[in-house]
């Protein structure tokens, strides 16, 4: 009896080991975005600001960014009234629904836009139009970037999300 007990303790401890490993820092992903034209289509229906972060895996920039602005507000909700924020990985050849309703590619989508440079933060109309000053990099002032998501996104709003 005590033998079993034993061994289901080593079974919770070793469960609760690995899976602290996977996400030491309690890090999560942001949603990946798979179909551009019925986000935009949402984000028109809702009155918010499609936000787009253009990233790659091995990117650490993106990840210092997901990791201390985009998770955090997410979390916290502050602008989850405003947006809707999806990660477009460029480096995982993924196929996704474009903004015509035509299959294309991430990194061809991300090219036809000028978004090449990782991470690069879009805000765009249901036609993806950028109606917002796009985010290059993290520019080494992480401290402000917070200041300049809240700006690009209000900018967004103001130029009117439905791109009428």
């Amino acid at each position: 009896m005590i033998f079993i007990m034993v061994r289901i303790l080593l079974l919770v401890i070793t469960l609760t080991v690995f899976s602290n490993c996977a996400q030491p820092d309690g890090y999560e992903r942001l949603l990946y975005l798979k179909n551009f034209q019925s986000l935009g289509e949402r984000a028109c229906k809702e009155n918010k600001v499609m936000v787009v972060m253009v990233s790659r895996e091995s990117c650490p920039y993106c990840v210092k960014l997901k990791k201390l602005i985009f998770v955090p507000e997410v979390r916290h909700g502050e602008l989850n009234d405003k947006w809707l924020l999806r990660e477009l990985l460029i480096d995982d050849g993924d196929t996704h629904i474009g903004f015509d309703g035509k299959k294309i590619e991430s990194v061809e989508y991300a090219r036809s836009i000028k978004a090449t440079l990782t991470p690069t933060v879009l805000f765009l109309d249901k036609n993806g139009k950028e109606i917002g000053k796009r985010i290059v990099g993290t520019g080494g002032a992480i401290d402000f970037y917070d200041f300049y998501l809240k700006r690009s996104i209000n900018e967004a709003l103001a130029n009117n999300v439905c791109g009428v």
